[in-house]
């Protein structure tokens, strides 16, 4: 098992871009923290043979859709992996602290759950993770469940509780359905982590105040786990 610290200079640019195996991307900074213990300050290295950059692009799925492009056409990485923060519905079995690998990504809109707006049919709404990138997360610890990608943060507790009800989805996030899009429409496997912050609704903010650090971390130690076992999954990509 090696760790190799290396400069962003070192790694590939638009003319070099194959060289870069493993893209992980967060929304903001705080959340890639806990990358550091094997790829330092720097956040871009080589960890047991595959080269890794992790990259943040924005917080909010308008802005997580446009910095995931750029990245993705500048660096050309053969996969991504998202890891962040989630909250978890009411009644869902993720607890705060836990990790949870992304299963699939959706998009959803409150309206439309309370049948006060639609979805255009053309438009992309369900997507799924790369199964094997997934499955070697996962690696028999880390359950794999569905994540709601909603515009905003969900406040109200009924709410809550409905669009956990009508979706299937466990967790809220605001924006793993916009990075997993950017990487269907680009053909790049993508997968996620996600570490429980908060239970949606009411108390969310709040909790997600107290948690968040603790939760990106767990979710970047499940990557930072797969890494140095062989990243299983990746040469499947």
């Amino acid at each position: 098992m090696v760790f190799e610290s290396m400069p962003n200079s070192a790694f590939p640019s638009e003319a070099s871009a194959s060289a870069l195996d493993l893209l992980v991307i967060a929304a903001y900074p705080p959340e890639l923290i806990g990358m550091r213990r094997h790829l330092g300050e720097q956040l871009a290295g080589t960890v047991s043979g595959v080269s890794v950059v992790c990259k943040t692009v924005g917080v909010g799925l308008p802005n997580a859709a446009a910095g995931t492009a750029a990245r993705l056409l500048h660096l050309r990485p053969r996969a991504v992996i998202l890891v962040g923060t989630c909250g978890v519905y009411p009644g869902a079995t993720p607890v705060l602290g836990d990790a949870v690998v992304v299963k699939r990504a959706m998009l959803v809109d409150p309206t439309e759950v309370e049948g006060r707006g639609a979805i255009p049919e053309p438009m992309a709404r369900l997507l799924e993770c790369q199964p094997m990138l997934s499955l070697g997360l996962a690696a028999g610890r880390p359950p794999q469940h569905d994540v709601a990608n909603t515009l905003i943060i969900t406040t109200d507790d009924p709410l809550a509780i409905r669009l956990g009800a009508a979706t299937g989805c466990a967790l809220e996030n605001l924006e793993a359905f916009a990075i997993a899009n950017a990487c269907a429409l680009q053909q790049v496997p993508f997968a996620g982590v996600l570490g429980v912050s908060n239970t949606v609704g009411s108390t969310g903010r709040e909790e997600w105040r107290a948690h968040h650090k603790a939760a990106a971390l767990a979710a970047c130690e499940v990557v930072n786990r797969w890494l140095t076992t062989g990243a299983m999954g990746l040469s499947h990509a």
